[in-house]
């Protein structure tokens, strides 16, 4: 996951900064500065919908393995192979021994 956080600062970091730009270019009427910037902040601004678009993309896939129950199959079989018992199931009212 550190490739995520790292990709995700660097675009925080440059819209940031775009907007300094901006603001600086735009007060000192630097036009075509300020148009650099400009684009420069639209293709950040595409690179954060992308981001956003990724951690969608991962929240939805972890809602669903959630809601068909596939994370509590993948710990099952994580603790069979450890050699330890199951959890009881919440439908059973006694517990096997």
């Amino acid at each position: 996951m550190r490739w995520f956080f790292t990709i995700f600062g660097t675009v925080v970091a440059i819209l940031f900064l775009g907007f300094v730009g901006w603001i600086a270019t735009r007060v000192m009427h630097w036009d075509a500065a300020n148009m650099w910037v400009g684009r420069i902040m639209i293709w950040d601004l595409y690179a954060v919908a992308v981001v956003m678009a990724y951690v969608a993309f991962v929240g939805a896939w972890h809602t669903w393995e959630r809601v068909t129950g596939r994370m509590e199959l993948g710990e099952a079989a994580r603790l069979q192979a450890e050699g330890k018992s199951l959890p009881p199931r919440p439908d059973d009212p006694k517990p096997q021994t």
